[in-house]
């Protein structure tokens, strides 16, 4: 693998957290295949996000530290995300607060990896990117030298026009003034042409290059499921494309699944693309996690009608003889990534059931 090809994990999607238990399958599965790093990054800790003005508690700074101590003990880099909501409306008043926060969750974590995040915030003001900015060179200037990755996810964060949709028209002048004089050592989040992007190539990542005066480090949401209607599939394919990034960017962190383990199924696959692996190889690489996934049910999960029901098709467009036919192969082996299984097909509460239903708000 090159040099340049640092892989990871960002657990950055809507819905329920990782248990301890599962991240530590994640944090041996990341130390086997070829990802380097791990991101705690979910939508749903209010700590970094709704409420990260409270003051930390010890037993918040306990389990982000016992957190980092875990990824820390596979040799994984360790990364923690703040996203300070409504903060750019008046930065002045809560500059202390943010600063604060930040000394802390280092602290805590002696991570090797600090992500700022603006993704998912209502436009404030025309302003905006001068505003982030401010706060960005404000961060930078106090990270601890463990910090080896200082990345931030700009409000708009691909070309996709749904983000303007939801979030307010990008101003025209938003890239200009977000980088305006930002070290080079301050990486940005970049997701790909399309919020949900079926390739990368290195010709669009050039142009993204140019736009940002920097080499963009990928946030991938492949093979994540936690949109309103992505919560009816389950992405175990292979990942599509990617061919020849290294090089062109300074990293590439994968956001799964809401199922942990499942979502290895296609994580497997993403270093030996960057290895410049065959087709051949790789499709015993994904062969070979299935059979360790999903034991004696492997064969019939992966027969292509199954595959394509859940990869394709969609859990609400299961007939009931399929979802009990799912059922019965879950049954057949006592294998955690069956009963992940088994709980999607029965309607999982795993995901953010305000985006499933439709009546989530835009913060």
């Amino acid at each position: 693998m090159s040099a340049a090809s640092y892989l990871g994990i960002i657990e950055g999607f809507y819905g329920q957290r990782y248990s301890p238990q599962e991240r530590s399958y994640l944090f041996d599965f990341c130390a086997q295949h070829g990802y380097r790093f791990y991101i705690y990054a979910p939508k749903e800790d209010a700590q970094l996000r709704a409420t990260w003005q409270q003051p930390l508690s010890e037993d918040y700074r306990n389990f982000l530290s016992t957190m980092a101590a875990d990824a820390h003990a596979q040799q994984l880099d360790f990364g923690v995300a703040l996203s300070p909501l409504n903060l750019t409306a008046n930065f002045a008043a809560q500059r202390d607060t943010l600063v604060t926060q930040v000394k802390e969750l280092c602290a805590a974590t002696q991570c090797e990896i600090f992500c700022l995040l603006f993704d998912d915030m209502v436009k404030d003001s025309e302003d905006v990117g001068k505003a982030q900015n401010e706060v960005i060179a404000t961060v930078e200037a106090l990270l601890p030298e463990h910090v080896k990755h200082f990345i931030i996810c700009p409000s708009y964060y691909c070309d996709d026009p749904i983000l303007d949709k939801l979030f307010g028209q990008c101003p025209e002048h938003y890239f200009s003034d977000l980088t305006a004089g930002l070290p080079e050592r301050v990486e940005i989040f970049w997701t790909g042409s399309k919020v949900l992007s079926e390739d990368i190539t290195p010709e669009y990542i050039d142009e993204v290059t140019a736009r940002l005066g920097r080499k963009p480090f990928i946030w991938d949401n492949y093979p994540v499921n936690d949109g309103k209607k992505i919560c009816q599939y389950l992405f175990l394919s292979k990942f599509h494309g990617r061919q020849g990034l290294a090089g062109h960017v300074t990293g590439h962190a994968v956001n799964p699944m809401v199922q942990p383990l499942l979502s290895t199924l296609a994580e497997v696959t993403l270093p030996l693309i960057y290895e410049g692996k065959s087709p051949e190889e790789i499709n015993g690489a994904h062969l070979k996690q299935a059979r360790a996934l999903f034991g004696a049910a492997t064969s019939l999960i992966i027969k292509y009608d199954n595959f394509n029901l859940l990869t394709k098709v969609g859990r609400d467009h299961l007939s009931e003889q399929d979802k009990a036919r799912f059922l019965e192969f879950c049954a057949m082996d006592d294998k955690p990534a069956l009963k992940e299984l088994a709980d999607f097909i029965q309607g999982s509460l795993r995901f953010d059931q305000s985006i499933v239903q439709g009546t989530k708000q835009i913060d």
